[in-house]
C-alpha cells in the first residue's frame, strides 16, 4: 500500500480517514516503517509520524512479520523462522473496530516475531463473531476446521494461543476452549448478552456458547482482563469468566478507559503484557491480581 498515492487521492475528509483505517488495520510494522512522513502533507504526515513513534517506543527494530491474505477478513502475519526456536500461533480476534483496538502494525511490533506468527481475524458482521468470520467459517466450529486446513498447526511447537479485545474478547476464550489453545486471554471483554451489537441486534447471543458445549477442557489457561480503575467493564469481565471452567477475571492496574491495550502501550507495558498474559505459561491462579502495569 503506497499511503502518499492513496492520501493524493483523497478528496474529501471522508477518503482521508478510509484510507488512515485501512493502514491500521491491515499493514504489518515493516510496512508501516516504510513510508516516509515526509512525503505526505498535513495531517497525514502528522498521524504517519505518531504511527513511527508508537513503534520505536515498543522497540528500536520494526518486527518483521510478512503479511498475507488468508481471506478478506483474515489475514496471517509470519515472522522469520529462527532455528532451535519453538514457535507459536497466535489467533487475534479483533474488536468492533476490526483492530485490536490499536493499529495492527502496534499490535504486532510488541510480540515477538521470532517465536511468533499471527492470524488476525476481523468479524465484518460486527457481531461478536457469533456468525463466525463471514465469507470464511460460518461458526467457531467451523473456522478450527477451515484454520486447520490453511495453516500448518503441527508446525507450531509451542502450540496455539488466542487473544480477542473488547467484542472479540469472549471468541477468543470460546475458541481457546474449542481448539485446545494452550492459552486463551480476552481484554475488555464481555459475554454477548451483555453487548449492544447495534449492527447484528438479531443474531443468536448464545452461538459461542453452543459452540463449546460438550467441550472436555484440555488444559487451556483462560483469562479475563480488564482496566481495574473501568468498573463496568470489571464487572463483564467477572461475569465472562463465571462462564467458563476455569477462568479467572483479573484487573490491569493502569489508568485508562475501555479499550485497554492503548492505555498499557503509553505506559511502555504493552509488550510485558502480552509476554505475561498471552505467551507465558504462568497459571492462571498464580497471575497477580492486580497486574501492575
Amino acid at each position: 500500500m503506497d499511503l502518499a498515492a492513496a492520501f493524493a487521492a483523497c478528496r474529501t475528509e471522508a477518503d482521508f480517514y478510509r484510507v488512515q483505517i485501512e493502514a491500521e488495520t491491515l499493514l504489518a510494522p515493516a510496512e508501516i516503517a516504510a513510508q516516509a512522513p515526509e512525503a505526505l502533507a498535513d495531517p497525514a504526515r502528522g498521524w504517519l509520524e505518531r504511527l513511527h513513534g508508537s513503534l520505536s517506543r515498543i522497540g528500536s527494530s520494526v518486527a518483521p512479520f510478512r503479511r498475507r491474505a488468508l481471506a478478506d477478513a483474515v489475514t496471517l502475519f509470519e515472522g522469520p523462522a529462527t532455528p532451535g526456536v519453538a514457535r507459536t500461533l497466535v489467533i487475534a480476534f479483533a474488536g468492533i473496530a476490526q483492530r485490536m483496538n490499536i493499529p495492527t502494525a502496534v499490535f504486532l511490533q510488541a510480540l515477538p516475531a521470532e517465536r511468533c506468527d499471527v492470524v488476525m481475524l476481523r468479524d465484518p458482521a460486527r457481531a461478536a463473531f457469533l456468525t463466525g468470520v463471514p465469507g470464511y467459517a460460518a461458526d467457531l466450529r467451523a473456522l478450527a476446521a477451515r484454520l486447520a486446513e490453511d495453516v500448518p498447526l503441527a508446525a507450531y511447537a509451542d502450540g496455539m494461543r488466542c487473544i480477542g479485545t473488547s467484542a472479540g474478547g469472549a471468541a477468543a476464550l470460546c475458541f481457546g476452549l474449542l481448539a485446545g489453545a494452550r492459552r486463551a486471554v480476552s481484554v475488555d471483554g464481555a459475554h454477548p448478552a451483555a453487548l449492544r451489537l447495534r449492527f447484528a441486534e438479531g443474531a443468536d447471543r448464545g452461538a459461542l456458547d453452543a459452540a463449546i458445549a460438550g467441550v472436555e477442557p484440555r488444559g487451556t489457561a483462560l483469562l479475563s482482563a480488564y482496566g481495574a480503575f473501568h468498573p463496568q467493564d470489571g464487572l463483564r469481565a467477572r461475569l465472562l469468566a463465571l462462564g467458563l471452567p476455569g477462568a479467572r477475571s483479573i484487573g490491569i492496574a493502569v489508568q485508562g478507559g475501555h479499550g485497554l491495550l492503548a492505555p498499557l502501550l503509553a505506559a511502555g507495558a504493552l509488550s510485558r503484557f502480552l509476554t505475561e498474559f498471552l505467551l507465558a505459561d504462568t497459571p492462571a491462579e498464580a497471575m497477580p491480581d492486580p497486574w501492575q502495569a
